[in-house]
């Protein structure tokens, strides 16, 4: 069986001057499938944005429907309501994957 996953880029966008956390802007993670990465010139990242984002990485790996917000939202705050940062999360490509779904033997019995 084979299925889409949309990849992704998290970049961190806003004024610099309203931020209290450790964000720079342009930082940020590159997302493929399970795999999460830095994007080129960030040297770290903020767990507890990383906490706040999780969610909506996943569900933007898989949302294909136009008519669902997931779709079109693409700005997520910080988590820390003192700090302007948002971080911007787009769609820069597709991968396509593929398992096996497990046979299952009906000619034996189970006793």
């Amino acid at each position: 069986m084979n299925y889409t996953l949309y990849d992704l880029e998290i970049t961190v966008t806003g004024d610099p001057e309203t931020f209290n956390c450790s964000h720079t802007v342009s930082d940020g993670l590159i997302i493929k499938g399970e795999n999460l990465s830095f994007k080129a010139g960030t040297e770290q990242f903020s767990h507890y944005a990383l906490a706040t984002l999780t969610p909506y990485i996943a569900a933007k790996q898989r949302c294909r429907d136009e008519q669902d917000w997931m779709f079109y939202e693409s700005v997520i705050a910080c988590p820390d309501p003192a700090c302007g940062a948002q971080f911007n999360i787009a769609r820069i490509g597709e991968s396509v994957y593929s398992y096996e779904t497990p046979k299952v033997d009906t000619a034996k019995s189970h006793k």
